[in-house]
């Protein structure tokens, strides 16, 4: 499998470049030969985390967002950006601050994933948590509220299909299955 061909970049050409990400076009020659002309790719420049926090009556900690992209509140856990100079260990525990206004103990690395390799670098770290103590909510430009929900309600909302949000979807049932609540 080591010797495997992957395709190759010929060419670059970027489109469009902010703080967040850049977005690029290449020219990409697959193993067959064949050459994609235009080949979009999403480069990120921070990776991201997310967190599902659990308290002691076997409870996540959901909340809703305001997504302007998609026009509705979205079901979804705390997550966010990491910023320069943060470990991934201190960004997830800004994020749950910022987002629920609680702080976690028991902070625990699950795994990473790129929840959208076919076009994107983006890497998030998934991390399980207990919550340690509670607060009012920091950003209420991005988040409407927070709920402690049953994990047998947040599975049915999974089941349901009432988020959207793949990187909260793969999170909580990677916490469920892996982290000791």
């Amino acid at each position: 499998m080591d010797n495997m061909l992957f395709p190759e970049r010929l060419d670059r050409n970027k489109v469009y470049e902010c703080g967040i990400f850049s977005l690029y076009t290449d020219k990409v020659k697959l193993p067959s030969g064949y050459i994609i002309e235009k080949y979009h790719q999403i480069h990120h420049h921070h990776e991201g985390v997310s967190i599902v926090v659990f308290n002691d009556k076997d409870e996540i900690l959901m909340i809703r967002e305001m997504r302007y992209t998609v026009g509705h509140l979205e079901w979804e856990i705390p997550a966010g950006g990491v910023e320069n100079g943060e470990s991934i260990e201190e960004a997830a525990r800004r994020e749950v601050m910022e987002e629920t206004g609680c702080t976690v103990k028991d902070l625990k690395f699950l795994c990473s994933q790129n929840p959208s390799n076919g076009m994107s670098d983006q890497v998030m770290h998934v991390f399980g948590a207990k919550v340690d103590s509670e607060g009012r909510i920091k950003d209420t430009d991005e988040v409407a509220d927070k709920v402690w929900m049953p994990i047998a309600e947040v599975k049915e909302l999974l089941r349901n299909n009432q988020t959207k949000d793949g990187i909260a979807i793969l999170a909580i049932l990677f916490a469920l299955q892996f982290y000791e609540y």
